[in-house]
């Protein structure tokens, strides 16, 4: 975990940030017809989702029940994810991003472990072949991305470079403006904040089904165009 002296922004506060830019960029995609700034903002949600996993693995007092959760709401919001961005109750060309997450933070069990154990570097490699071949958001750089945060925490600098890395190679420009997201997260001052977890599980499928029924709402169709 990184402590900073001067940082003032808690785990709470970063958490908001993300989920914030995070509705920008779906109200952009799915409202207005793919406009430009709204993704530009919501290139920072998926950083900080990613620095957070890093958070919740050292603090979590059960690490599989940590596992267990993010897959559980992964199967909890295939449906509505799949409805508000493919219009369709499955699609198998495409899962959420807390495949995504779940499979990063189980990619920090084995870095963990390889510290004594070299043999987890198997299960490592099979972590990143599941992301790429399920199609998760964001796919196998989004999991890279994740272990990136855990293996500089001690090197910002590091850090940034590695982002703007992975950023470049595995998607196009505009996901650069998800450095930005760094801003904050050198900011973090490694306090918990108000205790609203399950808040921010829940946010993600049901915003997306708000999305897909307001993008079927006929009025609201005529109202947005």
């Amino acid at each position: 975990m990184e402590k900073k002296s001067f940082g003032f922004i808690d785990n709470f506060t970063l958490k908001m940030i993300a989920i914030i830019c995070m509705l920008i960029d779906h109200m952009g995609l799915v409202l207005f017809d793919n406009a430009y700034w709204m993704r530009a903002i919501g290139r920072i949600a998926f950083p900080i989702f990613c620095f957070l996993i890093v958070e919740g693995f050292h603090h979590t007092k059960s690490p599989m029940h940590y596992l267990l959760r993010l897959c559980i709401f992964a199967i909890i919001s295939e449906v509505p994810f799949d409805l508000a961005f493919w219009h369709a109750p499955f699609v198998w060309e495409h899962q959420n991003v807390f495949f995504t997450l779940a499979l990063g933070l189980a990619s920090l069990f084995c870095l963990e472990e390889m510290n004594t154990k070299r043999i987890y570097v198997i299960p490592l490699v099979a972590i990143w072949a599941a992301a790429y071949f399920i199609h998760c958001d964001y796919g196998l750089g989004g999991v890279l991305l994740i272990g990136m945060f855990y293996l500089t925490e001690e090197m910002p600098w590091f850090r940034a470079l590695l982002a703007a890395l992975i950023l470049y190679l595995f998607y196009n420009v505009v996901e650069l403006y998800g450095l930005i997201a760094l801003i904050p997260i050198t900011f973090y001052n490694g306090k918990r904040g108000p205790k609203t977890k399950m808040f921010f599980y829940w946010f993600y499928p049901v915003h997306l089904l708000i999305l897909f029924l307001i993008i079927n709402s006929k009025w609201l169709q005529t109202f947005l165009h």
